[in-house]
Parts: C-alpha cells; sequence; structure tokens
C-alpha cells in the first residue's frame, strides 16, 4: 500500500510501531546510562558507532534523533510500495533489537533486582511491542476481528 496522506491517521498507524521502538531506544540509552556517565559523557554504553559519537553529549543525541525519526517518516511516507514497507520494518526491528539490549539495565535500576537470567525480561517487552504493533497493523489494515 502507498501512503498517499502524509500523516493521516490512516499513515500514523504503520507509523506509530516503528516511531515507539524508535523513542523507546533514545529513552532506553539515556536512562540506561551508569552514574559514571552523566559525571564524564566519555564513560557511555552504546553499541552504534554512531550513537557513540553522539553519546559524547546527551543534548547531539536527542537532537539528532529528533531529525532521525523525521527522515525515517518521510522515507515511509514518501518511498513507493513496497519499499516504504521494507524501510518501516527494518527500522522497526533495528531498533527494537537495538533498545531491548538495555531493559535488563533499566529493570535493575528501577527496582534494584538482579537477575541471573535477563532473558524473561526481553521476551516481555518484545511481546508487549508485539501487542501493540499488532493493534496498530491490524487497523491499518482495516481488519475488524481475528479469528482463526
Amino acid at each position: 500500500m502507498k501512503i498517499n496522506k502524509l500523516l493521516s491517521k490512516n499513515n500514523l498507524l504503520i507509523l506509530t510501531p516503528v516511531i515507539l521502538v524508535m523513542i523507546l531506544d533514545l529513552v532506553f540509552t539515556i536512562v540506561g546510562q551508569s552514574a559514571f556517565y552523566w559525571q564524564n559523557y566519555g564513560f557511555f554504553n552504546e553499541g552504534s558507532p554512531l550513537g557513540q559519537i553522539l553519546m559524547l553529549n546527551p543534548a547531539y543525541l536527542i537532537l539528532f534523533f529528533i531529525f532521525y525519526i523525521l527522515f525515517v517518516i518521510f522515507l515511509v511516507e514518501f518511498l513507493p510500495k513496497p519499499f516504504n514497507i521494507i524501510v518501516a520494518v527494518s527500522f522497526f526491528l533495528g531498533h527494537a533489537w537495538g533498545s531491548s539490549t538495555l531493559v535488563p539495565a533499566i529493570f535493575r535500576k528501577l527496582t534494584g533486582v538482579y537477575t541471573i537470567d535477563d532473558w524473561w525480561l526481553i521476551i516481555g517487552y518484545f511481546v508487549i511491542i508485539a501487542i501493540i504493533s499488532s493493534f496498530c497493523i491490524n487497523k491499518w489494515l482495516g481488519i475488524k476481528n481475528l479469528s482463526l
């Protein structure tokens, strides 16, 4: 499906899962930093080479992310089918995976609980993202109910 109207309600439904995981990736990246990072921006926890440069100041990261999200929205809005869907799914998967790597650190910060295995936190995170994304995609496709 080609997206025709810029940021229409229907377009926002397909963009919501992508934007959601991108914003979660940004928030988790900032919140998931250790106390050392806030004393010296050189002590960051970031896997992306570009992210490592941007982490030298959190303001750089936030400013970049604003333009980055707008760029992704532009790509998904204006690329022809199926390339717009390929781009949306690619960014969705990349940021879902990237943001999931910080879920255990955030869990520890919020609860003070350290677990031996963190896989269940990441699985739970993906289940929540899947539920939200499925709702948006079903609405976008116009599916009223799901019966097997």
